[in-house]
């Protein structure tokens, strides 16, 4: 009687352990990661078992996905970043101490100082960008008889043929600001309503427009994000770029990254942004606003009449001014 009690003692021991295995199995075993650091630029690489993705807090704006990421450092200084292992069922996290010992010795450059304003005696980012209802500050292309590039020159503004008064009110009360700061932190602050690209939008899920028109969006959340300025050299003969800047026209093509799928002007599904005039006072932008490879939902015959084709670059150029 004993022995058979032993028995199925035993039997219900292995079961438990079996069962809380088994609910323990969604859940990612714990996470090691090991860095390696190069000037102002950091590379990790986290593993854990039964990891299915990981997800990066970098402590400096930036939040990649993949077991293998890299993060900018701009500034010297000990950065918090958590990694996020996400398992079937849970998740676990690790956070550690970063610290950089070099920053970019070219942070302080007359493109980020114009792009934010930097007030090298407060040590703040004091510009505010808007759009500006008037004539020829914003078009949608692409441009007819250009050939597709990578990057646009000159600017042209003829090209930019709106009206006065076209562009949505809900677009015109929208700040957007750079702050150099140690996560270089991007803001778009759209008020009320936020400008969504219409095609961008319903692929989104945030609507499904009957028209072709870029529409307001009240529900969309702020995205926090950074950004950086990347100089482009002139890659051929054929392709040579000249970029106004301040007072001076420099070689090559400066363009803008924004990270998490931020955006400026309106959500779109480009987050890169070419540069081709900038002054303390205006910024002239051209980006690419591809439509989504997916555009099954729309009709096939009105897609066709708007030259369509999914995954094609569709330019279009904004032109912001510095708030007052």
């Amino acid at each position: 009687m004993m022995k058979n009690l032993l028995i199925l003692m035993s039997f219900a021991l292995l079961f438990s352990a079996s069962c809380k295995k088994d609910e323990e199995a969604g859940q990612p075993g714990e996470i090691t990661i090991t860095t390696s650091v190069s000037n102002n630029v950091v590379t990790y690489t986290a593993s854990a078992s039964d990891a299915v993705k990981f997800i990066w807090d970098l402590g400096n704006g930036e939040t990649p996905e993949g077991a293998t990421v890299t993060g900018t450092y701009y500034f010297a200084g000990d950065y918090t970043v958590k990694c996020t292992a996400k398992g079937r069922d849970t998740d676990r996290t690790k956070t550690i101490t970063q610290k950089v010992e070099q920053g970019d010795p070219n942070i302080g450059n007359e493109v980020n100082k114009l792009l934010c304003g930097y007030d090298e005696t407060t040590g703040e980012s004091n510009t505010i960008w808007m759009w500006i209802d008037e004539e020829n500050t914003f078009a949608d292309g692409p441009r007819e008889g250009e050939p597709d590039t990578v990057y646009f020159n000159p600017i042209d503004t003829t090209y930019w043929h709106n009206p006065a008064g076209e562009l949505p009110e809900a677009a015109l009360d929208d700040e957007y600001s750079f702050k150099l700061n140690s996560t270089m932190s991007y803001v778009n602050d759209f008020k009320t309503e936020f400008m969504v690209n219409w095609a961008w939008a319903a692929s989104r899920g945030y609507a499904t427009p009957t028209i072709w028109e870029d529409l307001a969006y009240a529900g969309y959340e702020a995205i926090a994000a950074s950004w950086s300025v990347e100089h482009i050299e002139n890659i051929n003969d054929t392709l040579q770029f000249e970029t106004y800047i301040g007072g001076t026209m420099m070689s090559g093509a400066y363009v803008i990254h924004l990270t998490n799928d931020a955006s400026i002007g309106m959500e779109s599904a480009g987050h890169d942004y070419q540069i081709l005039r900038l002054t303390e006072d205006t910024l002239w932008l051209r980006y690419d606003n591809t439509f989504p490879e997916d555009l099954s939902m729309y009709d096939a015959n009105e897609l066709a009449n708007e030259g369509v084709n999914p995954g094609e670059p569709d330019e279009a150029y904004l032109t912001l001014i510095r708030k007052q």
